[in-house]
């Protein structure tokens, strides 16, 4: 599937999807630990848009953080969770 057909979603909904506040996610995406999120221009503004798997991942990170782990250690840890799962599936 391409990703121009992937369902998407608003940093409002990922944010009560995952209790991640939306300024958390802008700062992770800031930061560059969101890379993969797109960013649709609409106007004069840009406005991000999520996939399932951005959500697994913001996910992940949250979990990680509420564990102890700092912030990049997190991301690290999250990602490569996906990877290994995305890999057991094929």
């Amino acid at each position: 599937m391409n990703q121009q057909s992937q369902i998407t979603f608003s940093i409002t909904q990922v944010s009560d999807m995952t209790g991640v506040s939306k300024n958390r996610i802008r700062e992770w995406h800031e930061k560059g630990f969101l890379p993969e999120v797109l960013l649709i221009s609409v106007g004069s503004r840009l406005h991000r848009r999520f996939t399932e798997r951005d959500i697994l991942v913001i996910q992940r990170i949250n979990d990680y953080q509420n564990q102890g782990f700092v912030l990049q250690i997190a991301v690290a840890k999250a990602k490569k969770d996906l990877e290994t799962d995305e890999g057991s599936r094929k």
